[in-house]
């Protein structure tokens, strides 16, 4: 038997919560400032790597490669903080 699974999705800062009835609640998404200075970092770390592909390094060489381990590992702690908010 398969399960169909329900995913929230943000949108403008609510979360549309599973259709019950003939309404759909939402809830506030609540974030707190270190979530979106987390998300305006990762935010630059990404237009930061994507401008060093565009100036033609390679995605090997080291200072991408640091870029994008710094980028995950604040999408990592992004994504820890977002979960001990629930």
């Amino acid at each position: 038997m398969a399960f169909m699974e329900v995913q929230l999705t943000d949108y403008q800062g609510l979360l549309a919560r599973e259709r019950t009835g003939n309404r759909w609640p939402f809830a506030r998404n609540r974030k707190s400032k270190a979530q979106i200075a987390l998300e305006e970092e990762i935010h630059s770390l990404r237009c930061r790597l994507e401008q060093m592909v565009v100036e033609g390094r390679t995605m090997t060489s080291d200072a991408v490669v640091e870029v994008s381990m710094l980028l995950d590992r604040k999408i990592n702690e992004y994504m820890n903080s977002v979960r001990k908010g629930r």
